[in-house]
């Protein structure tokens, strides 16, 4: 092999087994209060204490300190080795006090941390954890404006991990300790190097081995070598080649290699084990995205990170159901926004396929007594911290193709361009080979500082009207200087399921009726604007489910930013779902007859809309035909029906050849004329 690294598979199969750390996750057990004592109760984590205040759109909810207290017992046999704390996320700072002793700090609600409290335990008896977590507003903590609640608490899993002496990883970044670059990706070879923290109390020689296996469990490469660690954490590179590999290709084949990184100093081991995928991409300013130098439009949509009930707090049967109606839809990317997402959110995205934009903790002013940033070196140091944190943790990721850096900065007060050009330095210089991002909505040099723009629009939700969406395009395309620019496009406009609007117009998005019809109607138009516009490397569609934003307080929904195409408990698919499904799913044969969720009518002459992917279908109206239309853009319209007074059965069908027979497909619903009005 290349460099100092050689192949040593026998060595690899003669290991002992116990390549492997202890792993006991704490979550059970947790006495909680705030600081007035409002809230004081038995907690299992991860917990929030926001979710019956910020949820229902209190704009007072608690921002302040909330204490954890639990005894943790540490058994004798643990003398010798090294104890770590990793907390996977709290909102938003964090001080962890082990016995009364401080054991470390943590500012950022998105990332994992960890401490190690090996010194400050009593071995054979039992030691108290207290955690104070604070989601008071802090200048110096990103991000520090935003349209998404900080709800506070040690909102996701809290674990501790015990290792010899010798360990990997535990550098300050929260990751695995290993980050696996491929720097060459195509259908012969891919080859790369693996950057391994070690962690060791003295410095020493120690061994370290690397194994790549494939989904059928076979060894493709493994090899070792010898590292003189110095004292503390340092990295050790380690070379490793696959010969023709199985690529992960997106939705279509997202195929997964499992890789493990040992390290044995002496009898004692440590190991890490991680899956991850083979691939290759680019964008283009007049082609589009390629993946594994095929041309992969990216559909995509954007995803923030709670839903109703329980904010911030999900598993992984939760996060399922979300990917699994992303991948239903038929799109195959997203766009985490407002920070990072539960770690098995990614590995979600990793199994199916599905293309990540990872956002950064760098968000803009969503009003005006707001500020995105600050020009301090407080405010500095912490977002550094977290874009190191966010590359570490989300590394070996394959579906992680780029870093967001910045969300709609606005150039108010202090200038953040050199601020934000020092952040997209610190992301290439950790990770050269994944793409940066920025989403912007306004001109300027802040969009030349990353690799690619996602320009974000709200044509026709808070300003302009639907049709705009086209003459900017053409704008983009015509204009010199912007389309050489690699863009992407985004929108969102907001829709409450089972509002109906007899004459469409643009709502306000902050207070009054948000139509779920002029939601559909906004994304028809955005859709048949860019469906067929291969310059842009992807759309992100906002946002793939309503999320919590206490600041928005619309006629009924309180607290809620409905832009989703799902409701935020996850139980209705808007109509706009439906529009979309019946552009990127071809596999499933679907009807939707479109606003149908509030079916009293006024008007006896209605246009029955019905979305597929289907080329023709039959409607009738109480048995009635009404004749056959074929789709254009997932879109079926049929024109002056006249309903009588009272219930009006629709009925709209399609005969499908499926594996030789025939499959009927159809929808329902009832429209109820009534021509005195709404009782």
């Amino acid at each position: 092999m290349k460099r100092f690294f050689f192949v040593l598979l026998a060595l690899l199969l003669a290991a002992p087994a116990a390549w492997s750390r202890e792993v006991y996750d704490i979550g059970r057990g947790w006495k909680f209060y705030t600081v007035d004592r409002r809230d004081s109760a038995w907690v299992d984590l991860p917990h929030t204490w926001n979710t019956a205040d910020a949820a229902v759109g209190r704009r007072d909810y608690y921002r302040g300190a909330g204490n954890y207290f639990r005894y943790l017992e540490a058994p004798a046999a643990w003398r010798g080795k090294r104890v770590f704390i990793r907390f996977y996320g709290a909102g938003t700072v964090a001080d962890l006090m082990v016995n009364g002793r401080h054991a470390g700090e943590h500012r950022g609600g998105n990332n994992a941390f960890e401490f190690e409290i090996t010194r400050l335990l009593d071995y054979g008896g039992k030691n108290l954890l207290w955690v104070v977590v604070n989601n008071a507003v802090r200048l110096d903590v990103l991000p520090t404006a935003g349209e998404d609640n900080v709800y506070g608490g040690l909102f996701r899993e809290v674990e501790i991990v015990v290792t010899e002496p010798a360990a990997i990883g535990f550098d300050g970044y929260g990751g695995c300790g290993v980050r696996f670059t491929a720097e060459r990706v195509d259908s012969l070879c891919a080859s790369g190097v693996a950057s391994v923290a070690v962690n060791i109390p003295e410095g020493r020689p120690v061994q370290l081995d690397l194994s790549i296996r494939d989904a059928r469990d076979s060894v493709v490469f493994a090899g070792h070598s010898k590292y003189r660690a110095p004292t503390g954490v340092s990295v050790a590179e380690l070379p490793f080649e696959v010969e023709r590999p199985h690529l992960w290709q997106g939705t279509e084949d997202p195929y997964l290699y499992t890789v493990t990184v040992a390290l044995a100093d002496g009898p004692r081991t440590d190991s890490v084990t991680f899956r991850t995928g083979l691939r290759a991409f680019s964008a283009d300013a007049v082609q589009g995205f390629f993946l594994n130098g095929k041309r992969y439009p990216l559909r995509g949509v954007v995803v923030w990170r709670d839903r109703a009930g329980s904010g911030p707090v999900c598993g992984v049967r939760e996060l399922r159901r979300d990917v699994e109606l992303i991948r239903e839809m038929g799109a195959n990317a997203v766009r985490v926004a407002g920070g990072t997402h539960h770690p098995a959110f990614y590995d979600l995205c990793d199994e199916e396929g599905i293309v990540v934009l990872a956002d950064g903790p760098f968000a803009g002013v969503a009003t005006l007594d707001e500020r995105g940033y600050f020009a301090t070196p407080e405010f500095r140091r912490n977002a550094a911290q977290q874009f190191r944190e966010l590359v570490h943790q989300r590394y070996n990721h394959p579906s992680v193709l780029f870093w967001g850096i910045f969300a709609e900065p606005k150039l108010l007060g202090d200038d953040p361009i050199p601020f934000i050009r020092e952040m997209n330095g610190i992301v290439k210089l950790l990770d050269p080979v994944r793409l940066t991002v920025g989403v912007s909505s306004q001109d300027g040099e802040v969009n030349r500082i990353t690799d690619l723009v996602v320009w974000n629009h709200a044509f026709g939700w808070k300003t302009g009207m639907p049709a705009d969406i086209a003459i900017w395009r053409d704008q983009l395309h015509r204009d010199p200087v912007w389309n050489t620019v690699r863009s992407a496009v985004s929108y969102r406009a907001g829709g409450e399921a089972g509002q109906y609007a007899a004459q469409l117009s643009r709502p306000d998005p902050v207070r009054g009726r948000h139509p779920e019809n002029w939601q559909a109607y906004v994304h028809e138009v955005h859709l048949a604007a860019l469906a067929r516009d291969g310059a842009f490397w992807g759309v992100f569609v906002g946002d793939m489910f309503d999320h919590g934003s206490a600041r928005v307080q619309p006629a009924t929904l309180r607290g809620v930013s409905d832009c989703g195409l799902v409701t935020y408990d996850r139980q209705v698919r808007k109509d706009a779902y439906w529009l979309y499904k019946a552009n990127w799913n071809a596999t499933e044969p679907f009807l939707h007859i479109v606003s149908a969720r509030d079916g009293v009518r006024c008007d006896s002459v209605q246009t029955v809309t019905v979305y597929t992917n289907l080329s023709v279908a039959e409607l009738y109206l109480d048995g009635v035909s009404l004749g056959t239309r074929t789709a254009g853009d997932g879109v079926m319209r049929w024109e002056g029906v006249t309903l009588r007074p009272g219930d009006n059965p629709l009925r709209v069908c399609s005969i499908v050849a499926r594996d030789d027979d025939y499959l009927t497909v159809e929808d329902a619903a009832v429209l109820t004329f009534r021509p005195e009005g709404r009782l």
